[in-house]
């Protein structure tokens, strides 16, 4: 992956402290959390599986934080019913990192097997109003997530809205690179000018790493 170098390079960091171990949601290995995470970007745009999605509405009135969601529906991985997802959705040049929610619907679309709020708190980044990025070239962005020890796949739907790497801080003190479609753990080293290098100096920087 090329990094364009004719600005300062600049990372948008979203860190926050992190406990040492996570399993809070319903987890899937890697290859389902990626073609979870593309779907997401391919299908985010139309409307399917009505019922399975105004279950998951009503389920989860009260429930969400104050912004605009969208929702999508996907097929559940283990082949019985709906994941139906409430992805945050902000303004021109805002990406919604976290806040996003993912709930399990049973086949016939009417009942709720279980809610994962994908993470805890509503992070929005705007690239558009960063002062930070006004006057550089942003090349990615850092994330501490505590709700899992792999990246969530809303990563790779934000990552892919904005043709960006994502690097995730997991609990387990690793650092994911999300890019291109993919997740893998990534073993830079503090020092380079590359994004990844960034990354991790700027977790090493941070209190817990």
């Amino acid at each position: 992956m090329k990094f364009r170098r004719t600005v300062p390079l600049i990372l948008l960091v979203l860190l926050c402290a992190i406990p040492a171990f996570a399993s809070e949601i319903r987890e899937f290995d890697i290859k389902t959390l990626e073609r979870l995470g593309n779907e997401l970007t391919r299908v985010s745009q139309t409307a399917d599986r009505k019922r399975a999605k105004q279950t998951a509405i009503a389920a989860l009135k009260g429930k969400l934080f104050d912004i605009r969601y969208n929702y999508v529906v996907l097929d559940d991985p283990n082949g019985n019913g709906f994941l139906v997802y409430a992805l945050g959705a902000g303004g021109q040049g805002q990406y919604v990192l976290a806040g996003h929610v993912r709930v399990s619907v049973s086949a016939d679309g009417a009942t709720v097997k279980r809610i994962d709020p994908l993470s805890h708190t509503l992070v929005i980044e705007d690239q558009k109003h960063n002062s930070m990025a006004k006057d550089n070239t942003p090349i990615g962005l850092i994330y501490s997530q505590i709700v899992s020890n792999k990246p969530v796949e809303t990563l790779i739907y934000i990552s892919n809205h904005a043709r960006q790497p994502v690097f995730v801080g997991t609990p387990d003190h690793k650092i994911w690179q999300v890019a291109n479609g993919k997740m893998f753990i990534d073993h830079s080293k503090p020092g380079a000018n590359t994004a990844a290098s960034v990354a991790h100096k700027s977790f090493q920087e941070n209190d817990g790493w």
